[in-house]
């Protein structure tokens, strides 16, 4: 029986081959978009899994409130850990990792010059940390491997980059052009889902061997600076709760009296490193939970539609086999043998899309990656037997569900209305399931085109507004690698003269504008210092943005003046005690005015002066935070940021010129440029991504819609086949045929509009939430969906119904 079912079910997918082609293809798109999202979420769920002590890793979260912030942050004072096991004996190892960026030199055999590589997941991390996360050593001892100074472990990726296939264990590195470190281990790369990636470890001691002497001398004792990634390994069975709650008493105990009530610390357990923390100063880009939930959403809807688009198919395709189903009724099949019979056709047709979703995947894995960011393979896919069953499940699942409902309406037939030629009569009660669910495509059409038009016009207006400074042309490269502890740089100019000199060589080239220096990056946030401003004490805690610059920074950037004057050479006082703050600063100051605020006395960590000036406030964070405080200070050794304003003409020979200077004055560090205007867009790249994801589910969404609203058309003109002949007969024209078949549909979409919109507001507006500029959802945006979902719905059924109108009326009454 069961060949025999196959073989009905293969004979009639090769009759109409039009119909499983179309029915094949749709639920095929719904499957390959539904597993795409289900390969990203169980990646981004798989986070850090691989670490063989998982449940007892943590992260200590630091809160500190004296500054004024009340977000957590990845990052705790160097003093923390080594008082940790001491004090807490639910901890049994912890250990600390410092991000140090570097410019490191490997002089390979056989070659006079060492190549150099700017290595940002450069880390400074204590030997315990080999005891907290799992590291496979290719090479070396883990023992002690990074138990002595100057010892570094590397990944197989620099391994094979520095040493190629030469034995890099002992081999010597430089570092920063100084410090030598040898090789002591070689590891195995973290996967991708891991939320950290350390390319070279040295020991942690052998950062204060790098710093400068007041850098080595304030940071073992700094309970304020947010400086390393504190790790800590629980105990078996212990709680991290006990742990939370000692922790004000551990903090009273060792912290400063002065800032100890304004301290707060928590363990973050590993499992919430990537999707489940507020921290900010992760050690990589987190994920978001909210987004997964959206994706989860598009995958269902996605795979609703096409399941819908396959039953409004099915059934109508089944009209045309009315006559078989009475005949097989007449000659004794039963009810349930129908519904097995049909039912298996349609598993038969989800097993076939399965197949051709699989290969859709392999094809369209690189697209994937380049919008989530990811490096998902096939490989991942194939060797995870929970994903394959899920996989196949769906498509199962998927495959009945959609053939329940076509099955129990072919298996209800009359046989002897049906063998009278009355049979479509029989069919009419089905119309009102099949017009909802056709609706719900509309609505989640019209919701997704309407999500992806805000998504596109927010990014527009981030793109596009003004930050109050000037970035055209502008490219920045640095004399050193950033890092924190870069504020307790040694007060000498020998830096800063090598700085000028570089300067001075540079603006001899005309297609040279401009060239300054600051401690960092406009538009990328800045260092928040404490300030104690006029009409202020220390005990306040005031901390507030401050930036390094140089003289001529204002002018180079073009920020606008709202009271008192610039920095300036002419006045020599304004090194050691001028400070510029930004509009925001004087009102969260208590200054009544900008004018007031000209000559107001202000302490930056020691360094005391007053106010010569006050700037229009313009965006120095990203446009995700509200514009803050900001001061401007005159800190040449800090300076390490050299920003070139550039004619936009012959841009490459410019770029030649500066480079051969940069490498003339600057032999230690690699001419590593960006453009300012790219960098800053860079900042919005997730959401951009995200937003064009999203488009292109709305457009398969709406591709898979069309073929379920051309197979209810079909059904439609099926059944009214004897209407439009006597229609044709009396005179109307294939124009009035064809808007009598578009009626019923075009008020679906209005009222699917109607539905679509508040939740496609909702939305929207949560998304919208996460930015403090942004723009206010336009209304027409919903209408707009909803006219275009219209015109894409005319399109689909004008082309059926003109068939329809078309038709010989002798022909359709004869067939009657």
């Amino acid at each position: 029986m069961l060949r025999n079912y196959l073989k009905i079910s293969l004979r009639n997918l090769s009759r109409s081959k039009a119909f499983s082609f179309i029915n094949i293809t749709g639920l095929t798109v719904g499957l390959t978009c539904c597993f795409l999202i289900m390969l990203f979420v169980r990646h981004e769920l798989s986070y850090d899994q691989f670490q063989q002590r998982f449940d007892r890793i943590y992260r200590i979260t630091y809160v500190p409130r004296f500054a004024g912030l009340d977000r957590p942050l990845a990052l705790t004072p160097p003093p923390v850990s080594p008082l940790l096991a001491e004090n807490f004996s639910e901890i049994e190892s912890s250990a600390r990792m410092f991000r140090n960026p570097a410019t490191i030199e490997v002089k390979k055999s056989g070659e006079s010059t060492p190549m150099k590589y700017d290595e940002r997941d450069f880390f400074f991390a204590d030997p315990a940390i080999l005891d907290i996360f799992s590291f496979e050593f290719i090479q070396g001892n883990p023992q002690n491997a990074l138990r002595d100074r100057f010892s570094v472990i590397i990944s197989e990726e620099v391994a094979r980059r520095y040493f190629g296939e030469d034995n890099p264990l002992n081999q010597v590195i430089t570092c920063e052009g100084r410090y030598p470190l040898k090789v002591t281990g070689v590891v195995r790369d973290y996967p991708d889902n891991s939320h950290i990636h350390a390319g070279l470890l040295a020991n942690y001691e052998t950062m204060y061997a790098t710093e400068s002497e007041s850098a080595r001398e304030n940071l073992p004792n700094n309970w304020v600076i947010s400086h390393s990634t504190t790790y800590v390994l629980l105990r078996p069975g212990r709680s991290p709760e006990t742990v939370n709650a000692r922790f004000p008493q551990f903090i009273k105990a060792h912290a400063d009296a002065q800032v100890a009530d304004g301290i707060e610390y928590r363990l973050e357990p590993m499992k919430d490193f990537y999707l489940g923390t507020e921290a900010e100063n992760t050690p990589e880009p987190v994920g978001s939970l909210t987004i997964l939930y959206v994706f989860l959403g598009i995958a269902g809807l996605t795979l609703l539609i096409a399941c819908i688009n396959f039953v409004n198919l099915s059934t109508a395709r089944s009209l045309r086999r009315a006559r078989e189903v009475g005949i097989r009724k007449v000659l004794g099949s039963l009810k349930g043998q129908l519904i097995i019979q049909f039912l298996g056709e349609s598993l038969l047709l989800s097993g076939l899309a399965l197949l051709f979703s699989l290969l859709l995947i392999g094809l369209l894995l690189p697209t994937m990656n380049s919008l989530t960011d990811k490096d998902l393979t096939m490989a991942y896919f194939l060797n995870d037997g929970w994903l394959m069953l899920a996989f196949v499940g769906t498509a199962l699942v998927a495959g009945l569900l959609s053939g329940l409902y076509p099955a129990f309406v072919v298996a209800g037939f009359k046989p002897v209305t049906i063998l009278k030629g009355n049979f479509l009569a029989g069919t009419a009660q089905g119309g009102l399931v099949r017009q909802m669910l056709l609706g719900v495509q509309f609505v989640t059409s019209i919701a997704l085109i309407a999500g992806t038009l805000i998504m596109a016009m927010q990014l527009d207006f981030l793109r596009s507004q003004p930050l109050g400074f000037n970035r055209d042309f502008i490219i920045t490269a640095s004399v050193r690698n950033p890092k924190i502890t870069n504020i307790f740089a040694p007060p000498t100019d020998s830096s800063y003269r090598r700085l000028s000199t570089f300067r001075q060589v540079l603006l001899q080239n005309p297609k040279v504008q401009a060239v300054t220096f600051s401690n960092q990056a406009l538009g990328n946030g800045s260092v928040r210092r404490n300030v104690v401003p006029e009409g202020h004490t220390a005990e306040d805690n005031l901390f507030v943005s401050v930036l390094a610059v140089d003289y001529n920074f204002t002018d180079t950037y073009g920020l606008a003046l709202r009271a008192g004057r610039t920095f300036s050479e002419q006045y020599p006082t304004d090194k050691t005690e001028a400070f510029l703050v930004n509009e925001t600063a004087v009102k969260e100051f208590g200054w009544s005015s900008p004018e007031a605020a000209l000559g107001k006395s202000l302490n930056l960590e020691g360094k005391t002066g007053r106010v010569v000036g006050v700037l229009k406030d313009f965006h120095h964070q990203s446009l995700y935070e509200p514009i803050a405080s900001l001061v401007l200070t005159i800190e040449q050794p800090q300076l390490m940021l050299v920003s070139m304003k550039l004619q936009p003409q012959q841009l490459d020979a410019t770029l030649q010129a500066v480079q051969k200077e940069w490498d003339t004055f600057f032999p230690e560090k690699s001419f590593d440029y960006e453009f300012l205007d790219r960098d800053l867009a860079q900042i919005y790249d997730r959401e951009q991504r995200r937003s064009t994801l999203v488009s292109y589910f709305a457009m398969l969404a709406i591709l898979i819609s069309c073929l379920g609203l051309y197979g209810l058309i079909t059904l439609v003109a099926q059944q009214r086949t004897r209407e439009i002949g006597i229609r044709k007969v009396l005179g109307a024209s294939v124009r009035s045929v064809v808007l009598m078949l578009a009626r019923s549909f075009i008020w679906l979409v209005g009222l699917a509009l109607i539905i679509a919109s508040p939740i496609a507001w909702y939305f929207m507006a949560q998304w919208l939430d996460g930015f403090s500029y942004r723009i206010a959802i336009p209304w027409w945006a919903f209408p707009a969906a909803g006219l275009l979902t219209a015109s894409i719905a005319l399109l689909t059924v004008s082309f059926q119904a003109v068939k329809a109108a078309l038709m010989n009326p002798v022909k359709s009454l004869r067939s009657e």
